[in-house]
Formats: C-alpha cells, sequence, structure tokens
C-alpha cells in the first residue's frame, strides 16, 4: 500500500469524510529507516458515530492531527512501529495551541492529536517523533489551512 493510501486509511478508520470546504493538508517525510504520515483536519468533517467512538468532539474549532510511523525494512516493506509524540500547532499571530496525542487501538498503530483551532486561520504544526527502537527523534514540520464552514 502506498503511504497516501496509507493516510486514507488511517482517516477512513476515523470516519472521515472531507466535504468540499475543508482543506486538509496530508503528507509523508523519509528518515533513515522510517515513514512518517501525517494530516491535519477539523473535526468537524469527522463522522459522527466514529467521533462518538474515539470520543472526538466534532467541531470546526477543533483540529485533529492523525500519525503513523512505519519502518522500512531492507526489502521494502513496511511496518508500523510505536512511537512517542510531542507537537504543537502556532497560528499566524504567533498563538500556540499544544496537541493532545494519543494511540488509536486498531489493525495497525495510528495516533491522534486534538488542538484548538480559530478558524479562518493558517496553522505551522511541529512534531517531535521518535519511533521505537530509533536513537533520535525526527522534527516534522507543515502548515494546514483552517476554513471557516
Amino acid at each position: 500500500m502506498t503511504p497516501l493510501a496509507r493516510i486514507a486509511s488511517a482517516i477512513a478508520l476515523l470516519g472521515a469524510a472531507a466535504p468540499a470546504l475543508a482543506d486538509t493538508s496530508s503528507g509523508t517525510q523519509k528518515f533513515g529507516d522510517y515513514l512518517i504520515h501525517y494530516n491535519a483536519l477539523s473535526t468537524q468533517s469527522l463522522n459522527a458515530d466514529m467521533a462518538r467512538q474515539y470520543s472526538i468532539e466534532r467541531s470546526d474549532k477543533r483540529g485533529l492531527i492523525n500519525i503513523s510511523v512505519q519502518k522500512v525494512a531492507a526489502d521494502g516493506t513496511a511496518a508500523a512501529v510505536n512511537a512517542e509524540i510531542r507537537g504543537e500547532a502556532t497560528n499566524l499571530t504567533g498563538q500556540k495551541s499544544p496537541i493532545t496525542i494519543r494511540e488509536i487501538p486498531d489493525q495497525y498503530v495510528s495516533y491522534i492529536g486534538l488542538f484548538d483551532v480559530a478558524p479562518p486561520d493558517t496553522y505551522s504544526f511541529d512534531l517531535s517523533i521518535k519511533p521505537a527502537g530509533a536513537d533520535r527523534a525526527y522534527e516534522v514540520r507543515f502548515s494546514q489551512n483552517f476554513v471557516a464552514e
């Protein structure tokens, strides 16, 4: 499965349905033998039943970041690994919002983080991710626009 397909699968597990007005950001970064997949979106775009199942408040004032980490073997196959993840979101005026990150129990390792947003605004994410077995943490940075709905 491609990295973007894995991200799509992770969002599907949460029941996300990206509406036409929702701006979502997703990507993959490679650090040595590790692939880190991430995306961010408004919790308002989550399916109500799945949001309830994972205790996620659906609101255009709440953002969600989804992260998964894989280790790539010598033969090119990738397997999900646990990780220690910390992060914060910063808007264009410099206001910081801590991201509360937790593991989502499912068929593979996935993490979600929740944080406050005040759309319309652009948020920059600074994540520190230390995969299990790695000797150091990796820094992931990206930005995401959140639109008023």
